[in-house]
């Protein structure tokens, strides 16, 4: 079973829309990292009954599914699940729920605030707002969250277990969160906000219904490596590359660009690099890591996905490549049609 990429979503600081705005802006010169998306273009996106209903990193979640709905030109989404990436999740809200109880006891315990305490928050949200009624599935790690949702999206369309996913990924920036995670030791590496979603579909379903193709995702792997919780490992031998490539029906040769996960870790990025001599060797394509641009969130990789789609690199297939420190490795081959 082909999975083929058909629509776009993307709602950041320097862009929202589906892929004529996203290759615009690829082209240009976005906002770098650590600025939040503008009040009035949420607002835009979103209207008023519904925007007072739902927090703001479900607001970036819904606006960025329904967008790429759109670009993939699905006019119901019947057959659709809905595969969602954080790191953080909704915890602007968790903090503030918390908090009405520090300082009130249980009265000071907000109901509305309740639901999204839990990770799911947004993709239960996006679920609903877009009408997906196949499986929801949310997955939360450091660095590659978005990464692994493309990646299991991907999986369960070529096992024949979907017809078509929205996958992606979504974090906020928040003074509060970022305070609480400089106390606990997070340190100082530079943070984005956004959402980004790609629509995946089977290729037949794709074909049946006169979708416009913009890649294939050929390959996808998701693998450990070993190392300590928070930590980065020493090995730099890849599964997950070698079983994306075979997947794919590719040779290390074959390979035109790689999107990497490098960020301000200067730790992780040397094992990321390392990971990809030893798999990639003796070629060394070209690299690029929009996480330098837009900050580290969970949009990040479902972006380098869609950009690889759209041409935003040298032409052949492009690799897009991910590791978080704790070892969860994810590899992607993206193939223009």
């Amino acid at each position: 079973m082909r999975v083929v990429l058909t629509g776009v979503g993307v709602v950041t600081p320097g862009v929202a829309g589906g892929r004529g705005e996203l290759a615009a802006a690829l082209r240009g010169h976005a906002p770098r990292g650590g600025s939040r998306v503008a009040a009035d273009a949420l607002a835009s996106l979103i209207a008023g009954d519904e925007a007072r209903r739902l927090s703001r990193v479900c607001q970036l979640a819904v606006a960025a599914g329904r967008l790429a709905l759109a670009d993939a030109g699905r006019a119901g989404a019947d057959g659709l699940g809905m595969i969602l990436g954080t790191e953080f999740g909704d915890l602007a809200s968790t903090l503030t729920f918390v908090d009405g109880y520090l300082r009130r006891g249980p009265q000071g315990l907000s109901a509305l605030l309740f639901p999204n305490t839990v990770m799911n928050a947004m993709a239960a949200t996006a679920t609903i707002a877009v009408g997906a009624r196949e499986l929801s599935l949310t997955l939360n790690a450091p660095t590659v969250a978005g990464d692994l949702a493309v990646a299991r999206a991907a999986s369960l369309i070529r096992a024949g277990r979907l017809e078509a996913a929205l996958a992606g990924g979504v974090d906020e920036l928040d003074p509060l969160v970022d305070e609480v995670l400089g106390a606990m030791g997070a340190g100082d590496e530079l943070r984005g906000e956004g959402a980004a979603f790609v629509v995946l579909e089977a290729e037949d379903a794709a074909r049946a219904r006169g979708a416009r193709v913009l890649g294939e995702l050929a390959g996808a792997a998701s693998r450990a490596l070993p190392a300590r919780v928070g930590g980065v490992g020493r090995r730099a031998t890849s599964r997950a590359i070698g079983a994306a490539l075979e997947q794919a029906g590719l040779g290390t040769g074959d390979i035109g660009h790689v999107f990497t996960s490098a960020s301000d870790d200067g730790q992780r990025n040397r094992w990321e690099e390392a990971l990809l001599e030893a798999a990639l060797a003796p070629h060394r394509p070209p690299r690029t890591s929009l996480a330098t641009r837009v900050g580290r969130h969970a949009g990040a990789g479902p972006l380098a996905v869609a950009a690889a789609a759209l041409g935003a690199a040298a032409s052949g297939p492009a690799l897009v490549h991910a590791v978080a420190r704790g070892g969860t490795h994810v590899a992607m081959i993206v193939r223009r049609p």
